[in-house]
């Protein structure tokens, strides 16, 4: 790890000299790089701390900047600059996730055949649920464009689910720190009812969601677990309110269940969670 004047520079490894034999480095994207490490190491941050900690010239800082926001890897708020998820969506092809959604992909098929509903894989990155893996049904009505998918961890049944992995007490400090905002009529704003949430999804080894990230979305969601016996990613079935109701997501329940079981047992858990 490399700090100056108190902020983290880098945090990867550097490439053998070997490598970069007979080519020309290209200085600005080597700038535009060591720039994303240092937001990264460091968000939310002024342009001026930029200045400060790389020593590239304003004008510099403020064009790159400006780039990263225009083609999404970069955000400001009131705070400053941060990086966005779409970053994540690039780094999602390591090694772990790889595997995951290579193992999970043929039973997301399988489940979609039945269920006839968007199928996705789902993990926690800090407070956010990413789904980094769908399997489309085959309905014309359809209510998610080819994006990547993100949820606060309040809104939806995945995070319940995801949460439901920790113990009481980590899981109280997480829910304590959350921005509990409302994004739909259904949307949980209380600590207490979420954990109860949470508690519940424990308990019964799912949760649903009934028009909490939107007014006219609803899922379903079972905990995926690796060999340590870990809550490490959910699979969910999502569909339009009006059709993907209470009654029929009941019906697809004990599929959605062996599902997560398939999964779980190909990463190696062998407990029958």
């Amino acid at each position: 790890m490399l700090v100056h004047n108190g902020y983290v520079l880098q945090d990867i490894n550097v490439s053998s000299n070997s490598e970069k034999k007979g080519y020309v480095l290209a200085t600005t994207v080597l700038k535009a790089f060591r720039m994303l490490e240092f937001i990264g190491n460091n968000q939310p941050v002024q342009p001026t701390d930029i200045v400060r900690a790389l020593g590239y010239s304003r004008a510099n800082v403020h064009r790159l900047l400006a780039t990263f926001m225009e083609i999404g890897y970069i955000e400001k708020d009131e705070d400053g600059y941060g990086l966005t998820f779409k970053l994540f969506k690039l780094g999602s092809t390591v090694p772990l996730s790889r595997d995951l959604r290579d193992v999970a992909k043929p039973v997301m098929i399988e489940l979609m055949k039945v269920a006839e509903e968007n199928i996705y894989l789902n993990v926690l990155v800090e407070n956010m649920v990413i789904a980094i893996d769908e399997v489309k049904s085959s309905h014309h009505l359809t209510l998610n464009p080819d994006v990547t998918y993100t949820y606060p961890v309040h809104t939806c049944a995945s995070g319940k689910v995801l949460l439901s992995g920790l113990p009481p007490a980590q899981r109280q400090a997480f829910v304590s720190r959350l921005d509990l905002t409302k994004r739909a009529p259904a949307t949980i704003v209380d600590p207490k009812v979420f954990l109860d949430r949470i508690a519940q999804a424990e308990k019964e080894g799912y949760a649903t969601e009934i028009r909490e990230f939107s007014d006219d979305l609803n899922s379903i969601a079972a905990p995926i677990y690796d060999y340590r016996q870990q809550i490490v990613a959910t699979i969910s079935i999502s569909g339009p309110a009006m059709r993907f109701d209470e009654e029929r997501q009941s019906s697809v329940l004990e599929p959605l269940k062996h599902a997560a079981r398939r999964i779980s047992e190909k990463l190696g858990n062998n407990s029958g969670l």
